[in-house]
């Protein structure tokens, strides 16, 4: 199988690119790198870069293609709130090219990459897939209309699509710039024996995946028809303070904790219910918080 995955130089894609590629498919990276990096993707990949806007060049580069698995966009919940222009013209905008190009190409096969924030603060835990869609900030509403965009283009053109809401994402290669995101905030501290940025006094709980889980994930849909939405998530809600003291038994010493009050946008509790990705792939999350932070953290002191 020939597949595009558009931001496939970034952390998440990476890992998806290197597990398709191991599975015998033949993988084209759609990437603009203004947040990644042609190094970080595998030499087995071919490499597009353009940008998501692009009709004409995604077009072109759909033909033959058999199936794209849409990764682009801007991911920072902070961010979002301060510039939510950016993240409509980038990700909103950019489905709707993409789409449309895939129209043009005759590629009518899409797993999306969503977000565990369309559900904002969640009425109650496990999340399910059917739970009400709430926009409790910027990001979260482009990705509410991004899968909006792609559920239409199954109804209208009879797309195949597959939307994947992720949890919490951690794991070997992540390095933003800014870096937004707890863990790796926390493992560059701790290294560097600072005191660990935390927001909410650590109370928040999340889900949080191991990225070679997350992707093996989009490895079992590939062949899915219809439309379908998918929680990929481990099932557990571990406290943030939690992951400060498992990353603390890692380094061998408490790690000292930076006091950043309130942010706003963030929700407090988020944990998946994974049991209907099961049932239609056999997918379970297999590394488990310990054994992936002890993972993340060895990368992490390679670099």
């Amino acid at each position: 199988m020939k597949i595009l995955v558009t931001g496939g130089a970034g952390f998440i894609g990476s890992h998806i690119v290197k597990q398709l590629l191991e599975a015998g498919n033949e993988v084209v990276v759609y990437d603009d790198f203004s947040a990644s990096s042609p190094e970080s993707v595998d030499p087995r990949a071919s490499i597009i870069r353009g940008r998501v806007q692009d009709l004409k060049l995604l077009t072109e580069s759909l033909l033959g293609v058999d199936n794209v698995i849409h990764m682009a966009s801007f991911i920072a919940v902070e961010e979002s709130v301060k510039d939510p222009l950016k993240y409509f013209e980038n990700n909103v905008m950019g489905t709707a090219v993409l789409l449309e190009a895939m129209r043009g190409a005759g590629v009518k096969k899409i797993v999306f990459s969503s977000s565990a924030t369309v559900y904002g603060e969640p009425k109650s835990l496990p999340i399910m897939e059917d739970a009400p869609l709430s926009a409790a900030n910027p990001y979260a509403a482009s990705k509410i209309a991004m899968e909006a965009m792609c559920e239409s283009f199954n109804r209208t053109d009879g797309f195949d699509v597959t939307i994947l809401r992720y949890f919490n994402p951690y794991g070997p290669g992540e390095n933003h710039d800014p870096e937004t995101h707890a863990i790796p905030n926390f493992i560059k501290a701790g290294i560097k024996k600072e005191a660990v940025p935390l927001y909410w006094k650590g109370q928040q709980v999340r889900d949080f995946i191991y990225v070679g889980d997350l992707a093996a994930a989009h490895i079992t849909v590939l062949n899915l028809t219809g439309y379908n939405v998918f929680n990929v998530g481990t099932e557990a809600g571990t406290k943030i303070t939690d992951v400060i003291n498992i990353l603390s038994d890692i380094f061998g010493y408490t790690l000292k904790i930076e006091d950043l009050g309130e942010r706003k946008g963030d929700v407090m509790a988020n944990y998946a219910s994974s049991g209907k990705l099961k049932e239609a792939t056999g997918w379970v999350a297999k590394v488990g918080l310990k054994e992936g932070l002890d993972k993340t953290v060895g990368w992490f002191k390679a670099q």
